[in-house]
């Protein structure tokens, strides 16, 4: 039977993740105190924690953590005394106890060279379909927890759509282009040689313990930081490298999406799932999947990862270009031929007249 300290605040915090992550908090505070229990904790006079959280803020200084994660903690230690009626504690001095803020580290993109190389040295069928759907969609790498097969769907041009977060108020709609969905049927393929059976129902990435459930998160990040690290030499800042190993794929898509004239920015927010970027627009601008995906496609070449697929889409795009040079031609030629039609009725009217 859970505490009924724990109880109550589990009862204030919506999200699994942040739940997981506040209680693996608390109890990390607990132990660093030798507190037995959750309950126990909340029995200490409100001074004796006062003196406890400022001392615990004191020992994260020194082992040189950020602001932003010592402010994590404090956050879900506020939550969790604040649920248990533990309110006379001073938050204005512990906050004004935290570091500096410093200039973030770990910001920067991934470029198509570096996700060339590690998919290069990257033999791992499951690995490969991540980077290549994680590249062309611009999800976060939580996102696959919750992405089933049915969630993706076809478009034209051997694209398809990813439906992200599907009937949570974070729901967005991304796409990824043929190189992802190739890398995405060739993983599908090879669980079906191992004897899974896919349905619209299956996870897109499943645990490799258990296919009816969701690869975790934990275990991704920890996969790809080694894939990244193994491939990549990068300098540390801070204890931070300077491209995050599984984030860097979504600021590269970010990048490239605004970094091209042709898109438009409101729509790109939308195919990122940001929501707060620009204001009222995730209340009043709900743009169609097509008008999305006429923006997603202007994308595609500099998205594309292997310079075969990138000649390819290259190629098509001047064939298109060519047609349409072509199809113009043969417009003006038939204007032409019309106009020298027209000339010659006149021409045969006048005669007409004068005879």
């Amino acid at each position: 039977m859970q505490q009924h300290s724990v109880l109550l605040f589990n009862s204030a915090i919506k999200s699994e993740k942040t739940r997981k992550l506040y209680i693996m908090y608390v109890n990390g505070f607990k132990d660093h105190f030798i507190i037995k229990s959750f309950d126990d904790l909340i029995t200490i006079e409100p001074k004796k924690i006062q003196e406890m959280l400022e001392n615990f803020v004191m020992y994260e200084n020194q082992q040189g953590h950020s602001f932003g994660y010592i402010n994590g903690k404090l956050s879900a230690l506020r939550l969790f005394f604040g649920m248990n009626d533990v309110v006379a504690l001073n938050w204005l001095k512990l906050r004004k106890m935290l570091p500096e803020k410093l200039k973030l580290t770990g910001d920067k993109p991934y470029q198509t060279k570096h996700i060339q190389l590690i998919l290069k040295n990257t033999l791992n069928q499951k690995f490969r379909c991540i980077i290549h759907i994680m590249s062309a969609s611009g999800i976060r790498i939580g996102a696959f927890e919750e992405l089933k097969l049915k969630h993706i769907q076809d478009m034209p041009n051997g694209c398809k759509s990813v439906l992200v977060y599907d009937d949570d108020k974070s729901e967005y709609t991304t796409f990824i282009h043929h190189e992802a969905v190739e890398a995405l049927d060739e993983y599908l393929a090879y669980r079906t040689r191992l004897g899974e059976i896919i349905t619209p129902d299956s996870w897109v990435i499943p645990s490799d313990s258990d296919s009816k459930k969701p690869v975790s998160t934990a275990s991704i990040t920890t996969q790809m930081n080694r894939f990244a690290r193994q491939n990549l030499v990068q300098d540390k800042k801070r204890g931070r490298y300077e491209i995050q190993a599984c984030h860097g794929f979504r600021k590269r898509f970010d990048t490239i999406l605004k970094s091209n004239h042709n898109v438009n920015i409101s729509l790109a927010e939308k195919m990122m799932g940001h929501s707060i970027t620009v204001p009222l627009d995730n209340v009043y601008f709900k743009p169609a999947i097509d008008q999305l995906f006429d923006e997603y496609q202007k994308a595609i070449p500099e998205l594309i990862i292997d310079d075969k697929y990138r000649l390819e889409e290259e190629l098509k795009k001047k064939d298109e270009k060519i047609s349409e040079l072509n199809k113009k031609d043969n417009e003006i030629d038939m204007l032409k031929q019309t106009i020298l039609e027209i000339k010659n009725n006149m021409l045969d009217l006048q005669n007409k007249i004068k005879s």
